[in-house]
């Protein structure tokens, strides 16, 4: 194949630069487990592609034998477009390098690599199966599990962790979508934490009454050949102790070479039952396993991770293979300034909850600044007005005076505000999008949980309201207390959109209008002829007829609205999927049936309506150019910016289901080693702190904290919470 000195020499030249000693000691390792502790800008999505490589074209391991994974579909869509870049600067090195296929590599998301697999090798658990997304798990649970209808309160009260906007203080339970949302939470963190239900049954009481409840989700999964992202795992969990599982890791002749290189990315947010996988898919000795991630930048313990997994990989390792992993840094920082390495660094180390046993990968060592970016502008910045209410001014007016007014910055794109959520809110992003709007500068959030308050997805959604529900039977709608729905005022909000439309001048709508009158008058007729009946007609067959007329039309021809439209039939086609949208009428043909229009309500628009829906987001665009974007610290994590305002300072994330449950089911988990004890609050406060290093991490050549005294005081936005050290070393405005 290829030598390793001339592998590096043509990778070398085709990146512009070579790789440093850290990252030459990660790539050549040679073999057994590998534990890669990688800070940010370490260029680690740089190691694994080339590690992978090297494996194949050095170290001639069939492309089928190795097995990649990432969080993110793009982060894979990213590295196989690194891979397939440098294969050609190799074959280009060494044309007898052209057979290669490294297409034969299994490179993904692991959710998306255990359905393959199942699906490739036709495993008995996983046929005919359909794969539920986020909406999808939610509609059925809401419609098919017997938790939806377990009504006792003292239940709900003691998972009240897991139900949001609820208080058992009121005197009755949760609404029927809080408790399917709950039981969402609760079902998916029993599937991915390994919990033994014998031993979560034999606790009893409520415990008990969850264990029956699972289980009955669980079986009316598999009766209904459903299967969702936490239980895909499960069942390739199963997959691989059978002997089918065995012939995958093992290789058959006619199938399949041997798996032998297994190499996982972002392997801080992995969870209990993700880490017995990748365990088990590196059985065979010396066991390949290369894991990279830093335990300091875990963020999704709300999607099950937990960072035990990454700070404790050489238990795991020692636990299962009786082997210790080979340990290497990633240290160096290409990307920020000095002063704002610095500043992290102190940040992340500067509390004592960060320096306790098992919170953090042991040994762990400080970012190295390399960047050497010059000092023109200071590195750390302080927007501290008198009054909260000033902070989106304040900022508004940093941006547009001293960055942009002082030709700091080209172009609104090079900044980012960073807040906690974006949400167009008075307490959220609202007062920030406010102030930019005054000053004229255009903003960019997908994730603003504005979708459902455009112009034109109300439209849509009131024209379909009108022509099901002339008699506006939603307006008396009451829940089992007298009180009007939830989403009763939304479904009026999007019907007064509709009638705006029709009756101003902005648009023609007479097609529109005329197409509602004759529907009416049809469906009328339609309701006689099939009393009792389906008439045939699906909700979504209607909404196609309605975006073909104006003013949808024309709102199609802009690409942020017509990426709205396309989602809401998106939606409709997940609701589809539970054969719901399928008018039928009522027994005496007078009008759609009631309990069609009340599912359409309650379960469709009710999910819609509480959960919020995001505009999606063009995962190739981290922000359009003349746009300054505005991000969740989330959203931002693996990007980095000229100027970093991070905002929401003073703010503490809530002790939550994700918090509450990795403490509540320690007792039930099935874990390899002792993890480090922890309660609730602590492991908030340590998420808190996470967040904002990631958040600080993100700037190239300044960081901008902007939050009042009061904010700063006593809060983990400072390092070590030391204010009065925080205001002596950062320029305050």
């Amino acid at each position: 194949m290829i030598n390793l000195t001339d592998f590096h020499q043509a990778l070398d030249q085709a990146r512009g630069y070579p790789l440093n000693g850290q990252q030459r000691q990660a790539v050549d390792f040679g073999t057994g487990p590998l534990w890669i502790i990688a800070g940010p800008g370490s260029g680690k999505s740089e190691v694994l592609a080339t590690r992978a490589l090297k494996l194949i074209c050095v170290d001639r391991v069939e492309p089928r034998s190795i097995l990649l994974t990432t969080f993110t579909k793009k982060a894979a869509r990213n590295l196989e477009d690194r891979l397939a870049a440098y294969l050609l600067a190799l074959q280009r090195a060494q044309p007898a390098r052209g057979s290669l296929d490294i297409s034969d590599m299994r490179v993904g998301t692991l959710h998306a690599l255990c359905n393959d697999i199942l699906q490739e090798f036709r495993f008995p658990g996983y046929q005919n199966v359909r794969l539920l997304e986020d909406l999808e798990q939610h509609l059925f649970v809401y419609k098919h599990t017997a938790i939806v209808d377990h009504t006792d309160l003292a239940f709900w009260t003691k998972f009240d962790y897991a139900v949001t906007r609820w208080s058992p203080n009121g005197g009755y339970p949760p609404n029927k979508w809080a408790r399917a949302k709950a039981a969402v939470i609760l079902f998916n963190h029993i599937a991915e934490d390994l919990v033994d239900l014998a031993r979560m049954r034999a606790a009893g009481g409520h415990w008990a009454t969850l264990a029956d409840l699972y289980v009955d989700y669980e079986a009316t999964l598999r009766d209904r050949y459903r299967c969702d992202y936490a239980h895909l795992q499960q069942r390739f969990w199963e997959f691989l102790q059978v002997p089918m599982g065995q012939g995958f890791l093992n290789g058959s002749p006619d199938k399949n070479p041997p798996l032998t290189h297994v190499l996982v990315d972002e392997y801080q947010d992995t969870n209990p039952i993700q880490e017995r996988i990748y365990l088990a898919l590196a059985q065979q000795a010396p066991h390949n396993l290369t894991v990279v991630g830093d335990d300091d930048q875990a963020l999704y313990r709300f999607r099950g991770g937990t960072v035990a997994c990454m700070v404790n990989f050489d238990q795991a390792c020692q636990v299962t293979w009786g082997v210790a992993p080979q340990q290497v840094p990633l240290t160096d920082n290409y990307r920020p300034r000095d002063e704002v390495v610095q500043f992290f660094n102190g940040y992340i180390r500067s509390f004592t909850e960060m320096n306790q046993p098992g919170v953090r990968a042991p040994n762990k060592q400080d970012m190295v600044p390399q960047a050497g970016r010059p000092a023109a502008h200071p590195g750390v910045v302080w927007i501290s007005p008198r009054r909260a209410g000033d902070l989106g001014h304040a900022v508004a007016d940093f941006i547009q005076q001293d960055l942009m007014g002082a030709g700091v910055i080209s172009d609104w794109s090079q900044c980012v505000i960073l807040l906690r959520s974006v949400q167009d809110t008075p307490r959220n992003a609202g007062p920030y999008i406010q102030a930019l709007a005054d000053r004229g500068i255009p903003v960019y959030n997908p994730r603003s949980r504005s979708f459902l308050d455009s112009e034109e997805v109300q439209c849509l959604l009131g024209v379909l309201i009108r022509l099901l529900d002339p008699a506006q039977s939603y307006m008396s709608a009451a829940t089992p207390n007298g009180q009007p729905p939830f989403w009763q005022a939304s479904i009026a909000g999007w019907c007064d959109a509709l009638d705006q439309v029709l009756t101003g001048n902005a648009h023609d709508t007479t097609a529109l209008d005329d197409y509602i009158h004759r529907s009416l008058a049809a469906l009328a007729q339609e309701y006689q002829r099939h009393a009792g009946r389906f008439l045939g007609v699906t909700l979504t067959e209607i909404l196609y007829r309605v975006l073909a007329l104006e003013p949808f039309r024309t709102w199609r021809q802009d690409p942020n609205r017509n990426l709205r439209l396309s989602k809401v039939t998106r939606l409709f086609e997940s609701y589809h999927s539970f054969n719901l949208d399928t008018l039928r009428a009522e027994p005496d043909g007078s009008q759609v049936a009631q309990n069609f229009l009340g599912q359409l309500y309650w379960m469709f628009f009710g999910y819609l309506i509480a959960s919020g829906v995001d505009d999606d987001e063009d995962d190739e665009v981290i922000v359009p150019p003349g746009y300054l974007p505005m991000m969740t610290i989330h959203q931002a994590k693996g990007l980095e910016f000229p100027f970093v305002i991070v905002g929401h300072l003073g703010s503490s994330g809530r002790i939550g289901a994700s918090q509450a449950l990795e403490v509540e089911l320690a007792p039930f988990r099935q874990d390899l080693y002792p993890r480090a004890a922890r309660t609730p609050d602590l492991l908030a406060l340590e998420d808190d702190i996470r967040l904002l290093y990631v958040a600080y991490s993100r700037a190239e050549y300044a960081l901008v904290l902007a939050g009042t005294q009061a904010q700063v005081k006593s809060h983990v936005a400072a390092p070590g919470r030391d204010y009065t050290g925080f205001r002596r070393t950062v320029r305050t405005i």
